[in-house]
């Protein structure tokens, strides 16, 4: 809109102006033109490579909201990053503050890269690397190296946010760095036992999901999308 007004007002009060003083306006206005096709190109292209989707949800516990979660997707051409971050405070016998940050790199469909930081008041509680590495997965828990015998993940527990598990029998844990199993209780509606003994339950409304109940065996927790 802005080139063509330009352009407009130049032909109207310019062009005589040109024609007094024997300047080419066609050669002026062609770069004018061509540059704008340019700029809105670039700016076109530059969308549609890159695409970005934020999730925000409330953290409650007995009711009350004691944190934040917030989702972000950003998809470039075949790249898709995931990041996770929350911030809880609580008071049992004494307050507690966690903040956990989970990042994902996906190339193609596979995950590339994953990491998990934990910090419990202020002190760091995990630091868990997940790294695609030829035929395996490369593991990292706080400096120790293992393996997993895995040629590809194709989902992990961060991408579950974002896509219902529909017809997922498992999915990848960053966190514990294994697969856990995921069974349907309800319509929309998944629970995943984790190897500490603890679950969660995640339902979905319009494929992505509203909410996370978290059975820890010292507190309930629920995570509802805003």
């Amino acid at each position: 809109m802005i080139p063509a007004l330009i352009i407009w007002l130049f032909k109207k009060y310019g062009r005589p102006f040109f024609k007094k003083y024997n300047f080419s306006f066609n050669r002026f206005v062609v770069p004018v033109r061509s540059a704008s096709v340019t700029v809105l190109f670039v700016a076109i292209s530059s969308m549609a490579l890159a695409q970005e989707q934020t999730l925000n949800y409330n953290v409650l516990h007995s009711g009350q909201t004691v944190g934040h979660l917030k989702l972000q997707q950003r998809k470039e051409g075949d790249d898709t990053f995931l990041n996770v971050a929350s911030d809880v405070k609580m008071r049992f016998i004494f307050s507690i503050n966690v903040n956990i940050r989970e990042d994902s790199h996906y190339h193609d469909g596979k995950l590339v890269c994953s990491h998990v930081s934990r910090m419990v008041n202020g002190k760091q509680k995990a630091n868990k690397i997940t790294k695609a590495n030829g035929e395996t997965y490369q593991l990292s828990d706080d400096g120790k190296i293992s393996s997993i015998n895995q040629k590809q993940i194709s989902n992990n527990l961060t991408a579950m946010y974002l896509k219902e598990p529909v017809g997922l029998s498992q999915i990848y844990s960053d966190n514990f760095q294994q697969f856990v199993q995921v069974k349907q209780t309800d319509s929309h509606t998944y629970r995943i036992d984790l190897p500490d003994g603890n679950y969660n339950f995640y339902t979905y409304t319009n494929g992505v999901c509203s909410k996370v109940d978290i059975h820890h065996s010292l507190y309930t927790i629920q995570i509802q999308l805003t």
